[in-house]
Parts: C-alpha cells; sequence; structure tokens
C-alpha cells in the first residue's frame, strides 16, 4: 500500500531536525536520491511502512505528513491566558508524542505471510521507539482477557518472533486472526491462557506447537471510554 507524500512538510521537518538526505535516507533505507525526489515532489508516493517511520522520527501524524492537517491552531490569545499555564506544566509537547497505526486485526496469510488490517493512528511516547523495533497499536475484539485487556481496548505490540514464557503475545494459530494470550512454554508443549475463566487454556503437544505463531509482545493496553 502506498501513500501520498507533503514534499514541503518531508523537507521542513528535515531542515528543522538539521538532518541531512543521507541520513533520512538511512533511517528508511532508501539512498539519497529517493528522499531528494520527495522533497522536490517528483514522486509523491511512498509506501505504509515508511510514512509511519518517517513521521514517527519527526514527532508529527502521518496525517500531516500527507497534507492532511493543517498546523497547530492558537487561537485567541486572551481567551487562552488561563490555561496556558496549566498546559505548560501538565500536557505532553507534540514533539514528545509519535503516530503508530491501528491494526484491527492480523492474521496468517497465504504462504506464512501476515496480513494487517489499519484502521487508525495512535500515539505513543516517542521514548518508546526505536530504530531497529517495529510497533503498532491492536484493537481487541472478544472477552478472553476480561478483565485485564477488554473488548476494543488497545494494546501496544512489539513485533518479533518469540516471547518468555508467561508474557502477554499476540498470536496466530493456523489461519485465525490474531488473539492476545498469555503464553505458557514446557518440554514439548506451549499453552494459550486467557484471563476470563470462562475460556480454558489451549494446549499443543509436539508438532502442533508448529501451529503458535507469535506476532508480538504486548507491552501495554489503553482503554478508551468515548
Amino acid at each position: 500500500m502506498n501513500e501520498k507524500l507533503s514534499a514541503r512538510r518531508l523537507k521542513s521537518c528535515r531542515v528543522a531536525a538539521r538532518e541531512t538526505l543521507e541520513q533520512i535516507g538511512r533511517l528508511v533505507g532508501v539512498n539519497r536520491s529517493t528522499v531528494y525526489r520527495w522533497e522536490n515532489g517528483d514522486t509523491a508516493r511512498i509506501n505504509l511502512p515508511t510514512m509511519y517511520r518517517l513521521a514517527a522520527h519527526f514527532g508529527v501524524s502521518p496525517a500531516w505528513l500527507r497534507g492532511e492537517e493543517n498546523g497547530p491552531d492558537t487561537g485567541n490569545a486572551a481567551s487562552s491566558a488561563a490555561a496556558g499555564d496549566w498546559l505548560e506544566q501538565n500536557a505532553v509537547r507534540l514533539g514528545e508524542l509519535a503516530s503508530i497505526p491501528i491494526l484491527g486485526a492480523v492474521r496468517g496469510g497465504i504462504g506464512g505471510e501476515v496480513v494487517e488490517e489499519l484502521i487508525g493512528e495512535e500515539t505513543v511516547q516517542k521514548d518508546r521507539l526505536h530504530r531497529d523495533e517495529t510497533l503498532f497499536w491492536l484493537k481487541v475484539a472478544g472477552d478472553s482477557m476480561a478483565p485485564a485487556i477488554n473488548e476494543d481496548d488497545l494494546v501496544l505490540v512489539r513485533k518479533q518472533d518469540s516471547v518468555d514464557s508467561g508474557q502477554y503475545a499476540v498470536v496466530i494459530v493456523g489461519g485465525e486472526e490474531g488473539l492476545v494470550k498469555k503464553v505458557l512454554y514446557g518440554g514439548d508443549w506451549i499453552e494459550l491462557h486467557s484471563v476470563n475463566p470462562y475460556y480454558p487454556p489451549r494446549r499443543f503437544d509436539g508438532a502442533n506447537v508448529l501451529e503458535v505463531r507469535v506476532v508480538g509482545l504486548v507491552l501495554e493496553s489503553k482503554r478508551k471510554f468515548v
């Protein structure tokens, strides 16, 4: 999937960060000339992971980098003066946040390919991001992990293919949609545990352990009420 990029906004971000074309190219795995073409509008199409990495690196939203959002509106100074001190002391600055994709589902595709369904964006503290890691939010379906994680909660996931025994992970069993489960290991078995006692553990022995594919480690959860 490709995205349209705002050349002017990309260049303004790079210049403000005092970074070179080469540095941005190394960040996203392209050469200097490709970044140059992006900034000059010679090509406006980049793939979705690259868009998100650039947005996260510069601390802006992907929508803004696409040119779909205006800059912050300061509003009327007199009417906002009373809130100014509180915001200064308590609000998180824009540059300290980065937008991460929300996936509605993670599935096992043909040939073992992981198919991800993008449904939106959610922020995360920028200091949680590391260059060699891929993070995503997953919208939870079902109540098997309630009350710890409820349906429609968001879980922040670090993409990786293994976790330690006892950790929460997103796993794919066969061709099913990704599941959030507590993963336990034995000598030749894997068990997937739910928090909700209505759902019994699922055990995979011997060769059947290959049916379980770990997609990522659950780092945190977020619940929204509106």
